[in-house]
């Protein structure tokens, strides 16, 4: 049996199941702007990639608008972060969260290398690759521990 189904007066340390009923309505809220805010940064990964496109292949001008939509990527990301905590997020959550901050430092600085390693500008697209499936997975993670969360919480009612 179970020790979330067994009713006792007092909690044990660690139990996931008080957890769950103790989350305040502002985590709770906290949680699903997280979700939300890393969405529409995996969307704002693809405009960016989508106006590098229109550089490359229809007007070099448009590299003015690709390096100012990374300013918006950038307070997104920060953004993101600072909502893990809000969130009560786990550990490693919010490491990853902080992960995205420094892929985007790298990005910026693989732009912006001397010409006697430019060589490793290469790294520039891969890296956002790494940006874009790293914040979709962190998308769906987060999906999945309150999915848990829920289930736990559903399990103590019942």
């Amino acid at each position: 049996m179970s020790n979330l189904s067994v009713n006792r007066s007092k909690p044990e340390a660690g139990d996931h199941a008080v957890e769950v009923t103790n989350l305040s309505p502002l985590v709770v809220r906290a949680r699903m702007v997280f979700k939300a805010m890393l969405r529409i940064f995996a969307i704002c990964i693809l405009i960016q990639v989508f106006l590098a496109g229109l550089a490359l292949f229809w007007d070099a001008a448009q590299w003015t608008s690709h390096i100012g939509f990374a300013k918006l990527l950038i307070i997104v990301s920060i953004l993101i972060f600072v909502i893990s905590f809000i969130a009560r997020l786990p550990l490693s959550f919010r490491l990853r969260s902080a992960g995205l901050i420094g892929i985007i430092i790298l990005i910026a600085v693989s732009a912006k290398l001397p010409s006697g390693i430019r060589y490793l500008s290469a790294l520039h697209p891969v890296l956002a690759l790494m940006l874009f499936f790293g914040s979709v997975s962190l998308a769906q993670k987060t999906d999945a521990l309150m999915k848990a969360k829920l289930k736990i919480s559903a399990e103590q009612r019942d």
